[in-house]
């Protein structure tokens, strides 16, 4: 891959399709997964807080193709990626590569309970109908006084064809949020609302693209479900223009906004939610 600003993985001896970005970590170019804009804003917030944490035992929970975990088994990091969806497992799979420390499956295992320092889920809660239900199971599976690291949309008046095309059943406001990670039996260290600007002109230049996509997929067979489980693993659009996104000047341009962010982090200004929470 000659693309500026690409080397290869090395840690993790991926696939040869998967390349690793100097800023953003890794990517799957060739099979429609690379990090947009708003997984990246969100990415900073989250290696910022795990800087603090020493290498222990994480579990992504929702983990898409994992390229954050796969960041963090390349630090050490004894890093456990669950999803139910086969698409997403086999992205991850093939960004990971067979050397990788990383493990995968479909399903938490029971015999897991109590043994995570650190519980991960991104975008995750806003598709589960049960989410307090779900978030008090996810407890379980830490130790004591592990944490958990979570993210998901913010202001359900901002409510969009992106979000029913995800197959969300909520967008949260600061207190229903703190509500449902307190009531699952947390205690929140840190709460920051991230994305502003940038990820707010992007979730308006989403919502028209997905209101177009919707009216096709209104023409096909693909269930709610199905929307869901591409929702994390299809980033067609934005491989594309993968060459010019991964461009010295364009992730110069990326790191300004991921900086731009952070003086709005305690406003309400963003368009995510992002909560660091310890098990109580």
């Amino acid at each position: 891959m000659s693309t500026a600003g690409v080397c290869a993985m090395d840690r993790l001896t991926p696939s040869d399709d998967a390349v690793w970005h100097r800023s953003y970590g890794p990517a799957l170019p060739t099979h429609n997964w690379v990090p947009a804009p708003r997984y990246l804003l969100r990415r900073a917030r989250v290696l910022h807080h795990i800087a603090a944490i020493a290498p222990c035992r994480v579990v992504d929970i929702g983990c898409g193709p994992a390229a954050l975990l796969a960041e963090l088994a390349a630090k050490g990091f004894d890093a456990v990626g669950v999803d139910r969806a086969q698409p997403a497992l086999d992205l991850a799979a093939r960004l990971a590569g067979p050397g990788s420390p990383m493990r995968l499956q479909a399903e938490l295992d029971p015999d897991w309970r109590g043994s995570f320092d650190l519980a991960m889920s991104f975008e995750v809660i806003e598709h589960l109908e049960e989410d307090v239900q779900a978030m008090a199971e996810w407890r379980e599976y830490l130790r004591p006084g592990g944490r958990m690291i979570l993210s998901t949309p913010a202001h359900p008046s901002r409510w969009n064809a992106a979000d029913v095309w995800a197959g969300h059943v909520r967008r949260y406001t600061r207190t229903g949020l703190t509500e449902a990670i307190t009531s699952a039996g947390f205690t929140i260290e840190k709460f920051e609302c991230y994305g502003f600007p940038l990820a707010n002109v992007m979730e308006v230049l989403r919502a028209r693209a997905y209101g177009k996509a919707l009216e096709q997929a209104a023409k096909s067979d693909k269930s709610a479900d199905d929307l869901t489980d591409e929702s994390g693993s299809d980033r067609s659009v934005e491989s594309r223009f993968w060459k010019l996104f991964a461009s010295r000047p364009m992730a110069a341009a990326m790191g300004l906004a991921a900086q731009l962010q952070r003086p709005f982090l305690q406003t309400d200004l963003g368009n995510g939610y992002l909560v660091v929470a310890r098990k109580t």
